[in-house]
């Protein structure tokens, strides 16, 4: 349970044989490339940049076209989702059956076809678009009862179609009718603030109704149909139905392709590897004949990779190993822990990856993360429920070991959850008057809270004692001394002085708390600035570290929120019960109160469950990994598939 330790491996091998020799390792899944390009070494002026630009642009294109394909299938056959999806999971196949079907996917065909299609979707979406708007323009026409066509066939009379502010309508009609005697005006409909108006006039008087209507601000509207307005829009009505008719063939028939969707994300996952092993180029050097490469690989793993590449370059291959330095930066991180503490890498990982030089915190805080959330938790009920619905999911479902490692987190929780509650006697709040447990939460509040600091200590004592360990891994003994020792005796020896009157300890326990503390409070001054030259300024520093003393105050009051939490989601599901009691017995009771009871609890869960894991991660991050831990290194990427529709097995 530890950081995977790590080689540098440098290959040279020729460049003939590239494509194969990138594909093994693809198929190999744990090397990752350095970056050569990047480099500007002596011995490396005398190779290219590798390449594989254009190849890399095919297979872009390649990929936006299968990408078209599953978009366009998942918008009108969308996948079936909820716990049938879950259960059938991705599906798996092997890097054999990815070349073969690959290779002979007839997806240009699908392509074509989809695209015809969707084409001729979208013309159908402009065409409906261009119906309703012209729909929308002569619905205020519907009263006119004349064709458009005799309107225009007119020969002794003008016509005028348009709208006037409808405020004007009544002074219109006024001036309209004493200044022109041979005419017709009618009011169609009213549209908002406007009126729209069908007048007719003499072919003589043409010209002076145009200039009463421009005084009025009449705005003219031209319709080229043959028909009248109620014809028309029945006609475009029909040919509304048609399209929509059409339009449904057409997704139906694309609907009828879903069966292939399947076969276009392997394809999409096959080319997704092409890309990968061409884009990996970018980090290789090359001759007119040789290629160069360098990477990082699990060190236990250096023969089968050097068995790997023999396979496909024969005995024309330079191959040399190169342990990791503890303290270079670059050496990626690999995490392998078992099965239990695996599923507490989230924690770690959210936080930050360990460089190679420290230890990986994971196994450190899964034991504390138990029994830390367990107490936040603290109910059986809670802790039955999270251990059945988890086990469920693992047992019934395919996930991905992503996500079964974040079931399995919840998992375990479930345990310590259940523990807890049956030491305070809770079962969904207290449901189940006669249970007892080992404290009764309501009563003995001061114990919860002392054992809380108790835990709160042992896990600040332990963080401290992970600190010295690491710097004498270091071969820095004396400043495990300073930085740790000092501390644990200050620490110790106030705890002893302060607690020993209460605790019911000897007055000699306490005199020898007091100058222990007074040593480690000592060191702690001559030491804590002992990089510093200077006399002054290194007890200025020393005294300012010894003011840290205040943070240790702090980090250990940090841990009553294990008892604060605890209680509060037991009172909160006792409230609940509470309302169910109120109820009385009749069958308002035996209706209302599962509902409350079911709805209550399931929000008690949640809420506590959230609580708890946040301030559980912040009693890591804040208090535990304050004491030893600092992060910042990069997470090992190994070069393979990257399965995002489909999961490949190598072997």
């Amino acid at each position: 349970m530890a950081i995977v330790k790590m080689s540098k491996f440098s290959l040279l091998s020729f460049k003939s044989r590239k494509e194969t020799l990138l594909e093994t390792l693809h198929k190999f899944e744990n090397v990752q490339f350095v970056n050569l390009q990047e480099k500007e070494e002596e011995d490396l002026k005398f190779f290219s940049a590798d390449s594989e630009k254009v190849k890399i642009s095919e297979v872009e294109e390649i990929q936006a076209k299968l990408k078209f394909c599953i978009d366009t299938l998942n918008k009108f056959s969308p996948k079936e989702g909820g716990l049938k999806a879950l259960k059938e999971g991705k599906k798996t196949i092997s890097y054999e059956e990815l070349q073969q079907i690959g290779t002979t996917s007839h997806w240009q065909e699908y392509y074509k076809v989809l695209k015809e299609n969707e084409t001729k979707l979208n013309e159908i979406k402009n065409e409906k678009t261009k119906l309703n708007g012209e729909i929308e323009a002569l619905i205020p026409w519907r009263q006119l009862d004349a064709k458009f066509s005799d309107m225009r066939n007119l020969r002794k009379v003008s016509y005028f179609l348009g709208s006037i502010p409808k405020l004007a309508k009544e002074t219109f009609l006024e001036e309209f009718s004493s200044s022109i005697l041979n005419s017709y005006v009618e009011f169609i409909s009213d549209v908002k603030s406007d009126s729209n108006i069908f007048v007719l006039v003499h072919k003589n008087e043409t010209e002076e109704a145009e200039k009463i209507l421009k005084q009025f601000g009449f705005n003219n509207v031209n319709f080229t149909y043959e028909n009248s307005p109620n014809e028309v829009i029945e006609s475009l009505t029909n040919d509304l139905k048609e399209l929509n008719e059409k339009e449904e063939d057409i997704k139906e028939f694309i609907k009828n392709y879903s069966e292939n969707r399947e076969e276009i994300e392997i394809v999409h996952e096959y080319y997704s590897n092409i890309h990968d092993i061409a884009n990996a180029s970018d980090n290789f050097l090359n001759s007119n004949n040789v290629l160069a490469i360098e990477g990082w690989v699990p060190t236990n793993l250096i023969n089968k990779l050097e068995e790997t590449i023999k396979g496909v370059a024969g005995e024309d291959y330079y191959l040399t190993f190169e342990d990791a330095q503890v303290g270079d930066p670059e050496v990626p991180i690999l995490l392998k822990n078992n099965k239990i503490v695996k599923a507490f890498e989230s924690i770690t990982k959210m936080y930050s990856i360990p460089k190679y030089s420290e230890v990986d915190p994971t196994p450190l805080l899964t034991p504390f993360y138990l029994v830390f959330f367990g107490m936040m938790m603290a109910d059986m009920g809670y802790g039955l429920l999270m251990i059945i619905a988890s086990a469920i999911a693992l047992k019934c479902f395919n996930l991905e070991d992503s996500k079964k490692d974040f079931i399995r987190f919840f998992f375990y929780l479930g345990f310590p959850t259940f523990i807890v509650g049956a030491l305070y006697g809770g079962f969904f709040g207290d449901i189940i008057k006669g249970l007892k447990g080992v404290v009764d939460p309501a009563k003995d509040v001061v114990i919860i809270l002392i054992v809380s600091m108790v835990l709160g200590l042992i896990q600040l004592y332990f963080g401290l004692g992970v600190k010295a360990y690491m710097l004498i891994k270091e071969h820095k003994p004396l400043d495990a001394v300073y930085d740790v020792f000092s501390w644990y005796a200050a620490l110790t020896g106030a705890l002893l002085l302060l607690g020993g009157g209460p605790l019911g300890l000897s007055p000699m326990v306490v005199t020898i708390g007091k100058w222990v503390m007074i040593v480690g409070m000592i060191l702690i001054v001559l030491t804590g600035g002992r990089e510093n030259k200077n006399i002054g300024a290194r007890l200025g520093a020393g005294l300012y570290s010894l003011y840290g003393i205040s943070g240790y105050v702090g980090d250990l009051v940090s841990y009553s929120r294990l008892m604060a939490l605890g209680l509060a989601g037991g009172f909160i599901g006792s409230a609940f019960n509470l309302m169910i009691s109120l109820l009385g017995n009749g069958p308002v009771k035996w209706i209302v109160g599962p509902i409350i009871f079911i709805l209550g609890h399931v929000f008690n869960l949640l809420l506590s469950a959230l609580g708890a894991y946040v301030h559980t991660c912040r009693l890591q991050y804040v208090e535990y990994f304050g004491k030893f831990y600092e992060g910042g290194g990069k997470e090992f990427k190994p070069f393979k598939s990257r399965n995002k529709f489909i999961n490949i097995k190598s072997k």
